[in-house]
């Protein structure tokens, strides 16, 4: 099911209608499939059913008949470059069947008068745990992926998870995904609570954040014990780090000059400025200020005369003494 997805861009998405196209006037045809145009009596035996609530009024029928589904997934299947599993992936999807490696597995034993498609239909519904569709076993495999254990930062990157590479700098790996989330978001509310701290004071907030965590785990599996034991632990951690549990007004953004450090902290955070190479006063912004706004109030406030080194005039008696 996680092996790469590798696209035949050569296949093409073509089903021939059948000969003998519904009547109306047939008192046997009377449903339509939606593909070929055949016409049926009835609808089971021809047609496969879905649990999806887009088919509820056809009696849980898809409106398209079992050999042109057939047909299909035998396109599909050339389209994944000879890929069963990820053509009966996508069919699933569309169908809004559960999909299952369990019932792909069962699926591979196959007789010589059933596909795949139509032996995995039979029993899509067998050893799931109730999961009827395919949002079904999103939810199952989301929940599955928040308890595994992410091992490097590339895991992220080429796995579906939500965890961010920021993240896994930040806490490093061995933690499942809801770990990281707990994490997060306990560091994103001491920050905002506290948006001037210190560089000591991170370092708390992020010792902090690991034992909410493990409180968080404690609670979960109902050790009372350690619980309280980490609740402690957490409340001398935070009175000894000087942090506060109300939003601390930052009021650095009111200064007239410039952003200050809370400011960017608040919107970017700090380890992207580490590399100070690129952010080099490149438009000489700093000379500006000294010649231009520090000299003058230099000379107001002692009564100096430095001049400034492009535009200085001298004056008349300095033009005689030359």
């Amino acid at each position: 099911m996680n092996s790469p997805k590798v696209i035949d861009e050569s296949v093409e998405f073509k089903i021939p209608r059948a000969l003998q196209q519904f009547n109306p006037q047939n008192p046997k045809h009377k449903f339509k499939c939606t593909c070929c145009g055949k016409g049926f009596s009835v609808q089971k035996g021809n047609f496969q059913k879905s649990n999806s609530p887009l088919f509820q009024s056809n009696d849980g029928f898809l409106p398209w008949c079992k050999e042109c589904t057939d047909k299909y997934v035998n396109i599909l299947t050339a389209f994944y470059s000879g890929n069963e599993e990820h053509a009966i992936g996508h069919f699933c999807q569309q169908a809004d069947w559960v999909y299952e490696l369990e019932v792909l597995k069962m699926a591979k034993e196959i007789s010589g008068d059933r596909s795949r498609i139509s032996h995995y239909a039979a029993k899509k519904n067998l050893n799931v745990d109730g999961r009827k569709t395919y949002c079904d076993s999103i939810k199952y495999n989301y929940k599955l992926n928040q308890y595994n254990i992410i091992q490097s930062k590339e895991q992220v990157k080429s796995e579906n998870y939500s965890v961010s590479g920021a993240a896994v700098d930040r806490w490093g790996v061995g933690f499942t995904e809801i770990d990281y989330k707990n994490l997060d978001d306990h560091y994103r509310m001491l920050k905002n609570n506290n948006p001037n701290c210190d560089s000591n004071q991170e370092i708390f907030i992020k010792s902090l954040c690991n034992l909410n965590m493990l409180m968080v785990r404690a609670l979960k599996d109902g050790d009372s014990d350690k619980y309280v034991k980490l609740s402690e632990q957490y409340s001398k951690t935070f009175t000894k780090a000087g942090l506060k549990t109300v939003e601390e007004k930052d009021s650095s953004n009111d200064e007239t000059f410039c952003m200050t450090l809370g400011f960017i902290s608040e919107y970017t955070p700090e380890e992207f400025y580490k590399d100070k190479k690129l952010y080099e006063d490149w438009d000489n912004i700093g000379e500006y200020i000294d010649r231009h706004i520090t000299r003058p109030m230099i000379n107001l406030e002692t009564g100096s005369d430095i001049r400034d080194k492009e535009f200085y005039v001298p004056n008349e008696d300095e033009y005689e003494d030359e």
